[in-house]
């Protein structure tokens, strides 16, 4: 729920940086304000955009290792075959995130389980760098 608030937040934030960014625009124009001045206005927006959703994905991160801990049912310190679809089911629950069921399986099922190992799959949320078709958990918009 937390979650989700953040998401709305975001939108809403971005869609207000949007309308900024037109009123800017009809600014530069009417005033003769230099293109130069009004780019780096945008680009500022576009950092703070950046920074909130960096924010959006530490809220998902923090979520998602949540649910991973209490999806080891019996305490062992690993997600068992016969704990992964809970722990699907819960991730399911989180608002703002999507998971690639079969990688997500195929990278548990690979590293054995253990929660460092599951730990260390959620940490492809934060790579930038993953290519799309490799991508485990996707942030929705």
């Amino acid at each position: 729920m937390r979650l989700r608030a953040t998401v709305d937040d975001l939108s809403l934030t971005i869609d207000h940086l949007e309308d900024v960014e037109q009123a800017l625009d009809v600014i530069t124009q009417t005033q003769g304000q230099s293109i130069e001045a009004f780019e780096a206005q945008v680009k500022d927006n576009r950092d703070i955009l950046s920074k909130m959703q960096s924010n959006l994905k530490a809220n998902v991160l923090q979520n998602l290792l949540q649910v991973v801990i209490r999806s080891d049912n019996d305490d062992n310190l690993t997600i068992e075959e016969h704990e992964i679809g809970g722990l699907l089911n819960s991730i399911r629950g989180i608002n703002g995130v999507e998971v690639n069921e079969t990688l997500f399986r195929e990278a548990i099922t690979r590293c054995g389980g253990s929660l460092q190992c599951v730990m260390d799959i959620i940490r492809n949320l934060m790579d930038d760098d993953v290519p799309k078709e490799n991508e485990i958990f996707i942030i929705k918009d």
